[in-house]
């Protein structure tokens, strides 16, 4: 079961909600979502947000969707709250056209949800998973990263998310970190940034996909 100790994101919603009544047109694919008040950003609200920002039938859609079905199954088993699925189905919503600024996909990613009134516990999740300071070194956008989304409270949750994304494939499917990293060095070049970031960090996410395995293990 998952933790009820810690309030779920649509009760951090729920006294925002009734403002959000007002009328909006449906948005184009990739069109930002314009908001007068905070949206229910839970399981739910994820999967809806992204049927929102992605086109179907694609890539970033599938593997997002993949993650935050590992992360409902990982949420389960670790007894871990709902923060984490959110958290799992939006990690890369950065891609999306309505979100794409700095070009790192983290950090425009929990702009674009605290745009819609995401908590900080959901931005901070977002903005840092994944090694992510590694990439915003390359892209001098560290210092800016950190000052804008202070890393975590809750490392754990971050650690749970990084292995979601590190053991689901670019269609959805479930995959060791081996697969994993290989076919992330096959969509960027030697010499990409991405995979240049990847390389650096590689030692630290086999390490905790690891570890997170083997607790998994031991339920």
């Amino acid at each position: 079961m998952m933790q009820t100790t810690t309030p779920t994101l649509t009760a951090l919603f729920t006294g925002r909600r009734a403002a959000r009544r007002a009328a909006h047109g449906a948005p184009a694919y990739g069109e930002p979502v314009h908001r007068t008040a905070a949206r229910d950003l839970g399981p739910q609200g994820a999967r809806e947000l992204l049927a929102e920002v992605f086109e179907p039938s694609t890539d970033r859609l599938a593997h997002s969707l993949g993650v935050g079905r590992r992360a409902e199954q990982v949420a389960r088993a670790l007894g871990r709250p709902e923060l984490l699925v959110s958290a799992a189905y939006l990690h890369d919503i950065g891609y999306a056209a309505a979100a794409r600024d700095t070009g790192l996909h983290q950090l425009d990613g929990a702009r674009y949800l605290r745009r819609l009134g995401a908590p900080d516990e959901l931005t901070s999740l977002v903005a840092h998973h994944t090694s992510a300071l590694v990439e915003a070194g390359e892209r001098h956008l560290d210092t800016r990263l950190r000052d804008e989304f202070p890393p975590p409270s809750d490392t754990d949750l971050l650690d749970l998310l990084t292995y979601c994304d590190m053991t689901t494939s670019a269609t959805g499917r479930p995959v060791d970190v081996d697969e994993r990293l290989e076919c992330i060095y096959d969509r960027y070049a030697p010499g990409h940034l991405v995979s240049r970031s990847i390389h650096r960090a590689e030692p630290q996410l086999r390490r905790l996909v690891s570890a997170v395995e083997e607790r998994l293990r031991g339920r």
